[in-house]
């Protein structure tokens, strides 16, 4: 079994080229986020920018799992939120567990019965739930997947996948 996909000598730009746009994506939002940036949050969103540059035709890829499915995770995340945001739950200890669990596993059941299955939109609900969030994490994660998507269906023609 070779260890670099024979693909790889026979698409050499393609890769470079779309793990470039991979590169300026996140190296911008994160030089944009970086005063409100919590890695986790970013973590998802470079989890998706592999799916959109190097899957892009695959079902994860497409936009109605990719923004589908972080808003809705990002909505649970932020529902879950409110026991430890009101201090019905303590914020460590058992209380942080719960919300922890609650919001990743409310974000499996959200997507697979919405059809918006996206994996790593449940880091976001798990982000949303348990980090001190406002709304200017809202905002850019929601513009970031959606110019995510944008750039992939204005590139779909060219992108191919690399896996």
């Amino acid at each position: 079994m070779p260890v670099i996909d024979p693909k790889f000598r026979r698409k050499l730009g393609q890769y470079i080229v779309q793990c470039a746009l991979a590169f300026v994506f996140i190296a911008g939002l994160v030089a944009f986020f970086s005063a409100v940036a919590e890695a986790v949050i970013v973590a998802a969103l470079g989890s998706s920018a592999f799916i959109v540059f190097a899957m892009p035709h695959r079902v994860t890829a497409l936009p109605r799992r990719l923004v589908g499915g972080h808003l809705l995770c990002l909505g649970i995340g932020l529902a879950c939120s409110v026991p430890l945001r009101w201090g019905w739950l303590a914020g460590d200890g058992l209380g942080f567990c719960v919300v922890a669990g609650a919001s990743v596993s409310l974000a499996i059941l959200g997507m697979v019965i919405t059809n918006t299955e996206h994996p790593p939109a449940a880091g976001n609900a798990l982000a949303f739930a348990v980090l001190e969030v406002g709304t200017l994490h809202v905002v850019v994660t929601v513009g970031a997947v959606m110019l995510m998507a944008l750039v992939r269906r204005l590139l779909r023609g060219w992108l191919q996948d690399l896996v």
